[in-house]
């Protein structure tokens, strides 16, 4: 189950702990846009704090990394590229995308944060 999902999250250029294989290290490395650290919350009174890049790769995609340094047990990550939805690892990274936001959610009541970061 896990090496099915891991293909799909790679197919639509999300990649959990695995680095995506078709990164190429040429490609403008001044074209970071940014990074940015937040704590997550989820109902239950989950938090993670979560640290994201984010950089430009033309024609209006990017790609980025996300890290975890703590988060609650009984929690998870979301991410959602270009409005497909996946759950993720704590770490990892994603490509070829317009939009990629992130949320927390509760693993006993399956709720959701209601806001993507």
């Amino acid at each position: 189950m896990f090496h099915l999902l891991a293909g799909i999250l790679a197919a639509a250029g999300v990649a959990g702990s695995q680095p995506v294989t078709d990164y190429d290290e040429q490609e403008a490395p001044d074209a970071e846009v940014g990074r940015a650290c937040k704590t997550l919350q989820a109902p239950g009174g989950k938090t993670a704090h979560v640290c994201r890049t984010w950089y430009a790769i033309g024609g209006g995609s990017y790609r980025g990394t996300w890290d975890t340094s703590r988060y609650s047990a009984g929690s998870y990550l979301q991410g959602n590229a270009d409005g497909r939805i996946y759950n993720l690892t704590w770490d990892g990274s994603y490509r070829g995308v317009r939009r990629f936001v992130m949320r927390l959610c509760n693993a006993r009541t399956r709720k959701c944060a209601a806001t993507w970061w």
